[in-house]
């Protein structure tokens, strides 16, 4: 019995066994691209970036130094520097995107924003915190800007973000595959009849930054439950 037992294990190592295990292992999704140069006609950009190009239907953007969006409540300074793709909407929508940061220097990030004004918006981001690391930040701006740190992001390079709108209440998705979200958020905004909805891209402190966009998409629908995104 031993004898077999170890004749098993030697085929095992040179041949490879299958388990019931391996089997059940899940593979990775595909994630869709679909920042074309025919899409990117439908957007505009408030602080153009230092350069933007289309690679693989994805849209990949260089930052510089200093770019950030953020009402400081410790000096009452307001940054507003930072390169936002963005279209105007009206009325309720769902906004999604799928960002990969690049995460080189501290608090660099890419956010899914909501922009009234220059003193009322909203920045739902992927971000190297300086207190996490790479993970999910809400900065939500009535006049001064908030900073709230919220799930810690291990061993992923790209996650989901989305926005809802109804009326004048926001909620703030993630997600890891693009289906299941987990609420990050809930808030109220000012009235307003139209609002800028898009992606924003920074480097606060370090150097030049270099961001991607694989996906990005808005809908006009009606959701009834904020707290939940299928």
């Amino acid at each position: 019995m031993k004898r077999f037992s170890y004749t098993i294990l030697v085929l095992c190592l040179v041949f490879g066994c299958k388990s019931e295990k391996s089997e059940l292992r899940r593979e990775t999704k595909a994630f869709p691209s679909n920042m074309t140069e025919e899409n990117m006609a439908a957007y505009n950009w408030l602080n153009e970036p230092q350069s933007y190009k289309i690679v693989d239907n994805s849209l990949v953007v260089t930052v510089a130094k200093g770019t950030d969006f953020f009402n400081n409540p410790e000096d009452d300074s307001i940054t507003s520097s930072a390169p936002f793709l963005y279209k105007i909407l009206e009325g309720d929508f769902v906004a999604k995107v799928l960002v990969r940061p690049d995460f080189s220097s501290q608090w660099n990030a890419v956010a899914l924003m909501v922009y009234l004004d220059d003193l009322n918006w909203i920045k739902f981001a992927f971000e190297n915190s300086d207190a996490t690391g790479p993970g999910i930040v809400t900065v939500v701006t009535k006049g001064t800007s908030d900073d709230a740190n919220g799930v810690i992001i291990e061993n992923m390079d790209e996650i989901w973000l989305a926005i809802v709108k109804k009326n004048d209440i926001y909620s703030m998705h993630w997600s890891e595959d693009g289906e299941n979200y987990t609420m990050a958020r809930l808030t109220k905004m000012t009235e307003s009849e139209e609002v800028k909805i898009g992606i924003e891209f920074q480097s606060p402190v370090g150097d030049t930054a270099t961001h991607t966009v694989r996906y990005f998409e808005t809908e006009m629908r009606t959701i009834q439950d904020l707290r939940l995104l299928n």
